[in-house]
């Protein structure tokens, strides 16, 4: 299946999920039973309805008081970070968490940084910024396989196992030409993993807050991406590349341990 055809076969799930939950809305507070639910909703078989909110209630989203009963949860308390999201045994610099701190701040989107593996041909995600906004969570909940999808994919999957693909192999090694591109532009764009979603995604040579090797142009080791819907075409997708350029470049040379004098005098002694 092509990533369109994927992709349209995902948001056709996700509306009917989303079908369900608002059917459920619309019953009102309380426990409702399956049948009044599936009245509810003219398009889909019972079947269908019962596989959607067994999805529901996978995400937490609802639960089943007693059998053949469902309930939405009230909501108490703000969402936190997307459980899964980042890779397990990772510990990225402070300075790391500020650069994407930064750049949700001036985007208001999830950001995502990514690494590869030499050994699986992976990217993998070792920190995130701005994963708790509740339509995210939600639309990441109702589409099973995204979170796994964002933490840990072949590099060419999408955008930022691609910014790093086109930088890794040396100048003088042909590439695709879609890879040509990206290493010239420094940028690359993809469908993110959860349909309606796009990745812009920046390569990195070097995370902020690790020394530089003297005299060696460093190889990228990351990718740093941003999750926009995909209405955000055109000039805001060029601006949000420009964006990240800037914000890495500045991050980088502002880097804690590049720029204090004293660690400077250390390695010199």
């Amino acid at each position: 299946m092509d990533i369109g055809a994927r992709s349209s076969h995902q948001r056709r799930g996700r509306d009917r999920t989303n079908a369900v939950l608002h059917a459920l809305l619309q019953l009102g507070p309380g426990p409702h039973k399956s049948r009044d639910i599936v009245d509810a909703l003219t398009t889909m078989d019972a079947d269908e309805v019962r596989r959607r909110l067994l999805q529901l209630f996978e995400a937490k989203v609802c639960y089943r008081p007693r059998y053949g009963y469902w309930e939405l949860r009230p909501v108490t308390a703000t969402p936190s970070d997307v459980p899964g999201l980042v890779h397990p045994n990772t510990t990225p610099l402070l300075d790391v968490s500020l650069l994407l701190q930064n750049l949700h701040r001036r985007t208001q989107h999830a950001v995502l940084l990514h690494t590869h593996s030499p050994v699986t041909g992976e990217r993998l995600c070792i920190a995130a910024a701005g994963v708790h906004d509740a339509r995210l969570r939600q639309e990441l909940a109702f589409t099973p396989g995204a979170v796994d999808r964002l933490r840990r994919a072949p590099l060419d999957s999408d955008a930022p196992g691609l910014a790093m693909l086109a930088n890794l192999a040396g100048h003088d090694i042909p590439l695709r030409q879609d890879l040509r591109r990206i290493r010239s532009a420094q940028v690359a764009l993809s469908e993110a993993p959860l349909p309606g979603w796009l990745l812009v995604a920046v390569p990195l040579r070097r995370l902020p807050g690790t020394p530089a090797i003297p005299g060696a142009e460093p190889r990228v080791v990351a990718a740093v991406s941003i999750m926009a819907p995909d209405h955000a075409q055109g000039d805001p997708l060029i601006a949000y590349g420009r964006l990240m350029h800037n914000a890495v470049q500045e991050a980088i040379e502002t880097s804690v341990v590049i720029a204090t004098p004293r660690f400077a005098a250390a390695r010199a002694a």
